[in-house]
């Protein structure tokens, strides 16, 4: 043989084994950028299933925090009606003693208070709360006491002196004011 002859076989031999080589790394290039092809599809289908799921929990916690935030707005309000309104019913309930119907009430508050302590009372009250009752007839049991402390409406005290009955006007408003309040609070629209 040649050398001729032997050059052109290693070079025909060269070329067979480059050509194989290039033929496997093409063939393993291709599988690799099938697999990561895939790879890559399937992170895109997680990556879009993992947008959407957290794109409805972003949109309910927007939509919890709306109804919060519009449920605090609205209980705030509330509290403001319900505060100007309690401010207006103390207003008018304590100064019922400047109305026309005032002696009436007084005289209303006596009877209730003999009502419930019995015929034999002692009633403190102020000098003009005085004046009011004594256009009115009560028995002779009933003692009227000037009180300066006492001021719009009366305070009653059993004869023996165990039982008392605070009618002030404040006080009334202060009894009724929890269940006034509850029932405004639970009725304003």
């Amino acid at each position: 043989m040649s050398l001729e002859n032997i050059l052109n076989e290693i070079e025909n031999s060269t070329e067979s084994e480059l050509k194989a080589i290039r033929d496997d790394y093409a063939a393993r290039m291709e599988a690799i950028s099938k697999s990561c092809n895939e790879k890559l599809a399937g992170i895109r289908n997680d990556y879009a299933i993992k947008s959407e799921y957290d794109i409805k929990n972003i949109t309910r916690q927007f939509e919890d925090n709306i109804k919060l935030q519009s449920k605090k707005i609205i209980d705030e309000r509330k509290k403001e009606i319900l505060n100007n309104s309690m401010q207006k019913l103390k207003s008018y309930v304590t100064s019922l003693n400047k109305s026309s119907n005032y002696g009436e009430l007084l005289k209303t508050m006596v009877e209730e208070a003999v009502n419930k302590l019995g015929k034999q009372i002692n009633v403190y009250c102020g000098e003009s709360e005085i004046e009011k009752l004594q256009s009115f007839k009560f028995p002779d049991q009933i003692t009227f006491n000037k009180d300066k402390s006492v001021k719009s409406g009366i305070i009653a005290i059993s004869s023996d002196g165990k039982k008392e009955l605070d009618m002030r006007l404040s006080n009334i408003f202060d009894s009724l004011s929890y269940d006034i309040e509850t029932y405004l609070y639970e009725n304003i629209k």
